[in-house]
């Protein structure tokens, strides 16, 4: 038999007990979903190719050979610089046509020099549309250069993508470096558009890029090989999974996969 004053110890323990579970109930901390769990509204595969030191002559099968490494690899936007090209010649391939119509990529072309009927420049394909080009030259900073660099604009389906192929004079001083990395910056769109990459013979000096708000791609790089060198602006609507090389018959290709929020 329970005694009316064991009862109302019982009543208060159990009113406790539930008060306890109500208040740890209401004040549990709230589970906040953590922004890098986020999911990529794409992932986009950009390669880049300097064959301005390439001294074979560029024949079909180099290009089928070219063409099957960039399928394999997935690259969907690819920026080259130091293309030769010979207008009107009907022996020599011309590498831009070749190119695009066996991926059926879109291009861009953009010239720096023109001598006795060849061409030489740097170019942009994309397997997504080119809203947009331009090609500017560095004539302002080195009177007589002939070098340029080529801006275009695609629309990845998130919002606009800058892609920036370029070859640098060969001989410049830091501060004429400077000057170029400047120039080229102020191609890349604003804010709207926060997504710059710029491929080409960039300069070593870490100071020069960091001065830009620019991240090295291959950076370090091994001794072993002629990298290729890629930057990309530095934003949070996009992040740099990864970055390789792949060594081709016309050189070392650089992929890197970005994903954009």
């Amino acid at each position: 038999m329970i005694h009316k004053y064991d009862e109302t110890v019982l009543y208060i323990f159990l009113f406790t007990l539930m008060a306890l579970f109500l208040y740890s109930c209401a004040t549990s901390p709230k589970v906040e979903k953590s922004i890098t769990s986020r999911n990529p509204r794409i992932i986009l595969q950009v390669a880049c190719l300097d064959l301005t030191n390439l001294s074979k002559r560029i024949e079909q099968k180099h290009i089928i050979e070219l063409v099957k490494t960039l399928k394999r690899e997935q690259v969907e936007v690819f920026a080259v610089q130091g293309i030769s090209r010979y207008p009107g010649v009907a022996t020599r391939l011309d590498f831009v046509n070749e190119l695009s119509a066996q991926t059926d990529w879109r291009n861009a072309y953009g010239e720096m020099l023109n001598i006795s009927g060849r061409q030489t420049g740097n170019a942009v394909f994309s397997s997504y549309p080119i809203i947009s080009y331009q090609n500017i030259t560095f004539e302002k900073i080195i009177p007589k250069s002939f070098e340029s660099a080529l801006q275009t604009i695609i629309d990845v389906g998130v919002y606009p993508l800058a892609i920036i192929s370029t070859q640098l004079p060969t001989k410049m001083t830091t501060e004429e470096q400077s000057q170029c990395i400047k120039l080229i910056s102020k191609l890349s769109p604003d804010t709207t558009n926060p997504l710059t990459i710029i491929a080409g013979n960039l300069p070593s000096s870490e100071t020069i890029r960091k001065a830009f708000l620019f991240t090295d791609i291959f950076s370090p790089k091994p001794a072993k090989t002629m990298m290729p060198k890629m930057w990309c602006s530095t934003n949070v609507s996009f992040q740099l999974l990864s970055s390789r090389t792949v060594e081709t018959e016309m050189g070392t290709i650089g992929i890197a996969q970005f994903a954009l929020y």
